[in-house]
């Protein structure tokens, strides 16, 4: 007795697998590269974007297929539905990440004093061509100003050096790189430098100077504390850079902070998330007697 040759399954279905594995792979082996920096970032994200791609075909034409079957009685139902939920699966969080973008500011470079930045003197140096600028700009200061008013700089009864510290220990906390330590505020309390010699080398007038390196606002910014850092994403493993200023104001010790990406023009909200987190737990810490004596 001859049996009944059974169809395969439609070209729709087929081609929804197909594609949505492909996606799958391309996805998972563009953010290895992304993570783990095996790749230089534009390749990674356009592979990435290739991948998402595929999805949305994989995606469409298990919807077509779909239809198919149910109009016309098809085989490839499994298929479809399986490469549906993949490209689900590798959608959505790409979905998830676009509309936190859209619901967040477009700022990857935000500090607390959006006047007087803290200087991302390391990035400065070792940013590539393709990388964001570290000049802070007065078109971002005054868009910061109006999309991030929380943003504040914080004024502490806790020694300068105290503070120092515990900024130190929270970044090895957090894992990131500290890459400067520079004690240029104590510097300036042991050693009394000539009005005429600024902190970076150029002359500047009495006014400015004050009669010594505390003596004004300006010598405060120069002789402070900084300490900078890089942090990297778990998950895309794009580089922030990372500055920190600690100075002494009026018998207390100012701190200012600045976070900016190192490429691109959307990082969902990270800096600033860098930036709001570490300044609470900072001052949180600076204010436990415990914390601020360790």
């Amino acid at each position: 007795m001859l049996r009944r040759p059974v169809p395969p399954p439609i070209g729709w279905a087929r081609a929804a697998q197909t594609l949505a594995v492909f996606a799958f792979e391309v996805v998972v082996i563009s953010l290895l590269l992304l993570r783990f920096h095996l790749a230089p970032l534009q390749a990674g994200f356009a592979a990435l974007c290739a991948g998402l791609l595929a999805a949305c075909a994989a995606l469409l034409c298990a919807v077509i297929a779909f239809q198919v079957i149910w109009r016309k009685g098809e085989r490839g139902f499994g298929r479809a539905f399986s490469a549906f939920l993949l490209a689900i699966l590798v959608l959505a969080p790409a979905a998830i990440a676009a509309s936190l973008a859209l619901s967040v500011p477009a700022i990857v470079d935000v500090s607390t004093d959006p006047d007087d930045p803290p200087p991302l003197a390391h990035a400065a140096r070792t940013r590539g061509p393709d990388a964001n600028s570290t000049a802070y700009t007065a078109g971002l200061a005054a868009y910061q100003r109006q999309a991030l008013p929380q943003i504040q700089s914080i004024l502490l009864d806790v020694p300068p050096d105290d503070v120092r510290k515990i900024a130190l220990r929270l970044m090895r906390e957090r894992r990131w790189q500290v890459v400067g330590d520079l004690r240029f505020g104590e510097m300036a309390a042991r050693i009394r430098l000539p009005d005429s010699i600024r902190g970076d080398g150029d002359p500047v007038d009495s006014d400015t100077a004050g009669g010594g390196p505390a003596g004004s606002a300006a010598a405060q910014r120069r002789f402070s504390d900084r300490i900078e850092a890089v942090a990297s994403s778990a998950v895309l493993g794009t580089v922030d850079d990372i500055a920190l200023r600690i100075r002494g104001e009026g018998g207390k010790t100012r701190i200012d902070m600045r976070s900016a990406a190192r490429y691109g023009s959307y990082d969902f909200g990270a800096n600033a998330k860098h930036v709001q987190s570490f300044m609470a737990e900072l001052r949180d810490r600076a204010l436990t007697p415990d914390q601020a004596s360790q």
